[in-house]
């Protein structure tokens, strides 16, 4: 049984040659020769079960289920030039809905700033934001993009590395504990932990010469959203790490303060993650760089 591409071709043929009106002038058109543009014909009446041309050697006229056949494969064609064209235009001009899936404190923070600049040179694309700490089946989902903290290990996505976030260690003000002068001083302190980030083993290194050093502590409190972390620092329930632009402005007037300022956390990558593929609608690489940019002037944010 001819194969539905097959049909499909078989159609095409059949519409040049109604439309150049001969064998060979629907070959020259095609690319290919009388022979297999005669073939092609006859297998097409051979699956319908009826004559769609009558020719001879100097006559060439179609039957009547030829013209309706003609029309009918017009129309369908007609609306896939259309269809094509409205497709091309929508991968090529952001437009249609967004829909971003990304974490908690980054959707409060500078992804729904960048949202609201993507908006203004965008306005024709509506925007669907998710929030989850946890990790994310874009497919299952549905969702064009996904802003990963942490690093997307799944090979058959596609991924984009827009950076590093830097991490640095803060304790409250209000928080007592034995004086911490270097990283093994930590051990006799309770952690705030960021599940899977910052969980019961630090990864520490200098800012001043690159050393790394490993330190295990207890985790207190254990949370995957990082607000909550956060909060829990500011409590005084222990040690914690959170980014600059996260905290900076606590240290700046005093709520928190540093912990082992010349240390800071192995940096977290940021991607974003999408389904893989050729052709990504243009309303995703569009966010994205507005993202990207956001994402240069945010403290503690290192751009790859």
């Amino acid at each position: 049984m001819t194969k539905k591409l097959d049909r499909l071709h078989l159609v095409l043929t059949f519409l040049s040659i109604a439309q150049q009106g001969n064998l060979s002038a629907a070959a020259k058109v095609l690319g290919t020769t009388q022979p297999t543009v005669s073939r092609r014909l006859r297998d097409l009446e051979a699956l319908l079960g009826t004559r769609l041309a009558s020719r001879t050697t100097h006559r060439f006229h179609l039957t009547p289920e030829g013209q309706e056949l003609q029309r009918r494969a017009m129309v369908w064609a007609d609306e896939w030039s259309e269809w094509e064209h409205d497709l091309k235009a929508t991968t090529s001009v952001p437009r249609g809905t967004l829909t971003i899936v990304g974490p908690h404190a980054y959707g409060n923070s500078f992804l729904m700033e960048a949202i609201g600049q993507y908006r203004v040179a965008y306005p024709q694309v509506q925007v669907r934001l998710r929030l989850t700490d946890g990790a994310v089946d874009v497919i299952r989902e549905g969702a064009d993009l996904w802003v990963c903290a942490g690093g997307c290990r799944d090979l058959t996505l596609h991924v984009r590395r827009l950076g590093l976030m830097h991490r640095i260690l803060i304790a409250s003000n209000s928080y007592r504990g034995r004086a911490i002068r270097q990283p093994e001083d930590l051990r006799h302190h309770p952690l705030i932990g960021l599940v899977p980030l910052v969980y019961e083993q630090l990864a520490l290194r200098s800012i001043r010469n690159g050393e790394r050093r490993e330190v295990r502590m207890e985790s207190a409190v254990a949370t995957d959203g990082l607000l909550s972390s956060y909060r829990a620092i500011q409590l005084g329930m222990g040690v914690g790490s959170a980014a600059l632009w996260l905290c900076g402005n606590d240290i700046a007037s005093g709520a928190v303060r540093r912990v082992l300022p010349g240390w800071e956390l192995e940096p977290v990558p940021i991607e974003v993650v999408t389904v893989a593929g050729r052709f990504r609608p243009a309303r995703i690489d569009a966010f994205v760089d507005v993202l990207s940019e956001l994402l240069k002037k945010t403290k503690g944010f290192e751009s790859s």
